[in-house]
């Protein structure tokens, strides 16, 4: 079973939206794929946004609950490939943790985007978090294509 971590700031929004979604997707296709998420920054006192429940609601996602989780080596190590949501956050993670620079990739770059970032919404309005899962929608989706073809 391949293991995929999603990495943002807070672990509140982008990396939230990527592993819910790419769970949800491994999951409808029966695929032996297990996602998680992280963040550089996170703080598990920091409130998500309820705007990210209700754009997960609308996917199929009921019930969502997540509390943010502080990156770690041990967590790099148990994943195999680390999807970062901008190129600074890829640089941080292989800065700080020199054993994740071979998996470490932006979510855009592996998906066969452009290599640019996707914006943090973290206090932006609903329109602007509906923008950006668009943006991480279509990147998810064409990185489970490829990572079935693996």
């Amino acid at each position: 079973m391949k293991t995929i971590l999603f990495v943002c700031t807070g672990n509140t929004c982008r990396s939230v939206l990527a592993h819910y979604y790419a769970a949800k997707l491994a999951a409808d296709e029966n695929l032996k794929l297990q996602f998680y998420s992280a963040g550089l920054a996170a703080e598990k006192d920091i409130p998500q946004p309820p705007i990210v429940a209700q754009i997960l609601a609308k996917e199929g996602i009921k019930d969502f609950k997540h509390t943010p989780i502080l990156l770690t080596g041990k967590l790099i190590r148990s994943h195999d490939l680390v999807l970062a949501m901008t190129a600074a956050q890829k640089a941080d993670i292989t800065a700080r943790f020199r054993h994740a620079e071979k998996k470490t990739v932006t979510l855009l770059k592996y998906a066969g985007f452009d290599n640019c970032d996707i914006a943090d919404p973290y206090g932006r309005d609903d329109l602007f978090y509906y923008e950006i899962f668009k943006l991480i929608k279509s990147a998810v989706k064409a990185t489970v294509e490829k990572l079935k073809k693996k």
